[in-house]
């Protein structure tokens, strides 16, 4: 076989009697660190398979424990796991061997060996469950939130922050409607414009004359109807000249008065189009 003559008749004599006893993932490192090579787990695993080793167990038999612990180790984990946890144990274990075992090393060791702590995790029959006799909200502990403690993002009534579509937002002492929450943001040029002229008809929307939506001035501010304004889209009303708009304006009424479809589409062409 060619793939063998990367392997001497010693390594390979190594691996068998190392892959009787051990993982392939222990036999990678022990394989590494006999003969200085820097192997990688399949690189192992393909020289087992490519050379006939097999660890001798039958399929679905238990793994035999790997020797990476002496049986004076074996016996102090089986005797000091009973009653204890998995961290417990490892810092007992390091402590006691000098040794610098990980709690994950430590939980496979037992669970190899089949060493269990004999702490069902349960509650035993006949127990008295520590809310006994009590109702309904139990009070506050030490994680709970303090009265009068405000989240990391709130913002203070009237701040503004500028929306996704480019336009202010403005916090307002109005209920939302989709939380119950006594504040909401809203556009400032519709709040500016509502305090004026009272709540805006649903079907409506509320534009800035000049195009400018910095211009909060209330003369600059105009309720058109959705298809007005759909209208003065199809127009680009916002970049026509400033001479242009008023006219753009009153075709948009008028059109949206005739009944006119908004559809460009149907074919129509947009003022100096």
């Amino acid at each position: 076989m060619k793939r063998g003559k990367r392997y001497t008749a010693e390594q390979l004599d190594f691996l068998r009697a190392g892959y009787a006893v051990m993982a392939v993932r222990d036999l990678c490192p022990a394989f590494n660190a006999r003969f200085g090579t820097g192997k990688t787990c399949d690189q192992i695993r393909s020289a087992l398979k490519n050379h006939g080793i097999t660890c001798g167990r039958k399929p679905g038999e238990r793994k035999m424990p790997c020797r990476l612990y002496t049986p004076e180790q074996v016996q102090f984990l089986r005797e000091n796991y009973r009653g204890r946890s998995v961290a417990e144990l490892a810092a007992l274990y390091n402590d006691h061997f000098g040794e610098n075992k990980t709690q994950r090393q430590i939980k496979a060791a037992v669970k190899n060996r089949g060493i269990v702590s004999g702490c069902s995790c349960r509650f035993e029959a006949g127990s008295t469950p520590w809310n006994k006799g009590k109702k309904g909200y139990m009070g506050a502990n030490a994680t709970s939130f303090k009265k009068g403690n405000l989240p990391h993002n709130h913002q203070p009534l009237w701040s503004e922050r500028i929306g996704k579509d480019g336009y202010i937002e403005m916090s307002v002492p109005e209920r939302n409607p989709y939380t119950g929450f006594p504040t909401r943001y809203k556009h400032k040029h519709v709040w500016i414009w509502e305090q004026a002229n009272g709540k805006r008809p649903r079907g409506t929307a509320v534009i800035f004359k000049d195009g400018n939506i910095r211009n909060f001035d209330l003369d600059n501010l105009l309720l058109v109807t959705r298809a007005e304004l759909l209208a003065m889209n199809l127009h680009d009303y916002k970049n026509q000249p400033e001479e242009l708009k008023p006219s753009v304006l009153a075709l948009a009424r008028m059109e949206e008065k005739a009944g006119i479809r908004t559809r460009p589409a149907r074919g129509r062409r947009a003022v100096g189009g």
